[in-house]
């Protein structure tokens, strides 16, 4: 009965956590668009990628999400660096610009209340130095939110002594799916330094961004006489990668604070990379590759193991939630595995034609 008693008590939180926050994964730098716009094209050419998270199957119905985003630079001329040692020049540009598709999808709990989120994505980019540069993201696209109401349980129901379904609910739903329009926005800055030379593995990449989500506030309600406009959502996060010298290792620590209404998430953690195979700098012929395995925390909730394996332009990355919050009793410690697949192209920095001097 006890348990029984917990998992109606967890479905109910879920259901309210599910009906008030956004989407979010343990593997959050596999998921740049749901972070900030104006990281979009920011680290390559072109990337693409999938991501499926099942959470909580151990405790009532699963949540699941799974989602697909595609990220393209456009004109990769102008996005072409000059290399002065092989004589090579790019196009000067004032700015850069690049795009992205996002769709991303969930369904939580007995009410099966899903988000279907599609948004298109443009952001343009400003060198600072040659080595870092400065973007600006715009983000827009349609919602949709649906549920099913009559699967649930509600506490008018319990007659005094057992739950009757009979009874009526109290809730009166004017519907039970609708759709809104959103826009987000942000800033991005990004230091990216390449390492002199294949064996030095002395490169240092950073990120450190700000976006602001649901800027206009879409007033969403499922029941009558309720007014539930969105809160905004205000992300701050970074990033760094730097090799240790004249290793195969390298070290990525990452930081993530969302902020939407009353609800608050800080994760931050660290992965250590092992290169298998280097780039080959001048033909492009063979890419990278390496194994790397990550610690992260994410604040008052759950402790995340991660793996990630990138062969190439590929990637295959695997987490798992391991829960720490009060829910514990009834979880026993089992949030959720998650899986990403992901392909990109190279940096379009490091593999390019000669040409003549052109200043």
């Amino acid at each position: 009965m006890r348990s029984t008693i917990l998992t109606f008590i967890v479905g109910c939180l879920m259901f309210h956590t599910s009906y008030s926050q956004d989407f979010h994964f343990s593997q959050y730098n596999e998921n740049p668009l749901l972070i900030n716009p104006a990281m979009a094209g920011a680290s390559q050419s072109m990337r693409a990628s999938i991501v499926f998270k099942d959470q909580w199957s151990s405790v009532t119905t699963p949540f699941r999400s799974y989602g697909f985003s595609f990220e393209s630079r456009f004109k990769t001329s102008n996005w072409e660096k000059a290399d002065k040692r092989r004589g090579m020049i790019f196009k000067k540009s004032k700015n850069r610009m690049s795009g992205g598709l996002s769709i991303y999808n969930d369904k939580a709990g007995d009410s099966k209340m899903g988000t279907l989120n599609t948004s298109l994505t443009y952001a343009m980019f400003f060198p600072l130095s040659q080595y870092s540069n400065l973007s600006f993201g715009l983000q827009g696209g349609f919602v949709q939110r649906k549920m099913d109401g009559t699967s649930l349980i509600y506490g008018a129901q319990y007659n005094g002594s057992t739950y009757d379904p009979n009874l009526p609910s109290g809730e009166y739903y004017t519907r039970q799916s609708f759709m809104y329009g959103d826009m987000s926005s942000g800033a991005l800055y990004t230091y990216m330094r390449d390492e002199k030379s294949i064996a030095a593995n002395d490169q240092i990449n950073a990120q450190v961004g700000f976006s602001v989500y649901h800027l206009t506030r879409p007033q969403q309600n499922f029941l009558y006489g309720e007014s539930d406009r969105l809160y905004r959502k205000y992300v701050f996060h970074g990033n760094l990668l730097f090799g240790v010298p004249n290793s195969k290792v390298g070290i990525a620590p990452s930081w993530l604070v969302q902020v939407q209404g009353p609800s608050k998430e800080i994760l931050a953690g660290m992965m250590f990379k092992y290169y298998i195979k280097d780039n080959t700098k001048y033909t492009g012929f063979i890419k990278r590759s390496s194994v790397g395995i990550g610690v992260y925390y994410r604040s008052g909730d759950a402790i995340i193991t991660s793996l990630l394996v990138e062969l190439g332009k590929f990637a295959v990355g695997f987490s798992y939630d391991v829960n720490m919050s009060k829910l514990a009793t009834v979880s026993k410690g089992r949030g959720g595995p998650e899986i990403t697949l992901r392909m990109m192209t190279p940096s379009a920095f490091l593999y390019q034609r000669r040409s003549k001097a052109m200043y």
